[in-house]
């Protein structure tokens, strides 16, 4: 990794290596949703709980650009619709755009394994190289069957073969599914060669079993987190956001994590 990208690497990473991002990338294609009908004050709200950086869009950091000046920011490059782009070989947003605006890395996603086409395996690694030379840092949110309901989409190999091909192809950052179980969550981790964040996905029927899931996943050896819905859809995104944080950067328990969100819950009251 060049110098710049080192440095610019580490505005998304604290110190001991780790992140917690939050995902605020869901507008560019879903438009408006629940919980995210403020942006300027959930931004707010995200940074005071302690995110480390923030994946957003091209639309929010161009008007928000001053909030995230003592924070990360990754920026979506491929509207989160690989295999429906019509022309598979280009992307929605360059790198120059992604310079233009600041920004510490590029996001865009790998789908190896997805029935309507490899859009995102053929443009994936020219993206990546264009941002290397540019000093810019990749993440790939790396899924073996992007969003499709497939009965392998969080199998172990599938998830460890993904992140591996992703970081082959010029990830210097994975996002992806917790497997669901920390011994086969480790092969994930341990094979890949970059380092990996656990997604968030929709809003999860527990804080507990949310908290847990990723209490297990960083016991398993990842590095951190990339959770959208999960933490501006929750009661408190401060809270949330802190209880990340807490597990992330401190080690917490799960125990102590749900503390954190009910004495938010307390206060609020």
């Amino acid at each position: 990794m060049s110098e710049i990208s080192d440095r610019r690497f580490h505005r998304i990473f604290a110190r001991d290596g780790r992140s917690v991002i939050a995902a605020m990338d869901h507008g560019m294609t879903e438009g408006l949703m629940p919980g995210f009908e403020e942006p300027e004050q959930l931004f707010e709200q995200v940074i005071e709980g302690g995110a480390d950086a923030v994946l957003t869009t091209v639309g929010m950091a161009r008007k928000f650009g001053k909030l995230f000046s003592g924070v990360g920011l990754l920026i979506r490059c491929d509207g989160a619709t690989s295999p429906l782009l019509e022309h598979p070989r280009e992307l929605v947003i360059d790198i120059e755009t992604v310079l233009e605006l600041g920004a510490d890395a590029a996001a865009a996603m790998y789908f190896p394994g997805i029935a309507s086409g490899h859009a995102s395996t053929i443009y994936f690694p020219r993206f990546a190289a264009q941002a290397h030379r540019w000093g810019v840092p990749v993440m790939a949110e790396a899924l073996p069957y992007g969003f499709e309901q497939h009965p392998d989409s969080h199998a172990v190999d599938a998830v460890a073969s993904t992140c591996r091909m992703a970081f082959e192809n010029g990830a210097d950052i994975i996002k992806t599914y917790y497997t669901g179980e920390r011994t086969g969550f480790e092969k994930v981790t341990q094979t890949c060669g970059a380092p990996v964040l656990v997604l968030g996905g929709v809003r999860a029927r527990s804080d507990e079993e949310f908290l847990a899931a990723i209490r297990d996943a960083m016991d398993a050896g990842a590095r951190g987190v990339v959770i959208g819905r999960n933490i501006w859809q929750a009661p408190s995104p401060v809270a949330m956001t802190r209880a990340l944080h807490a597990i992330v950067h401190q080690d917490a328990s799960v125990a102590d994590a749900l503390t954190i969100l009910r004495d938010a819950m307390y206060k609020s009251s």
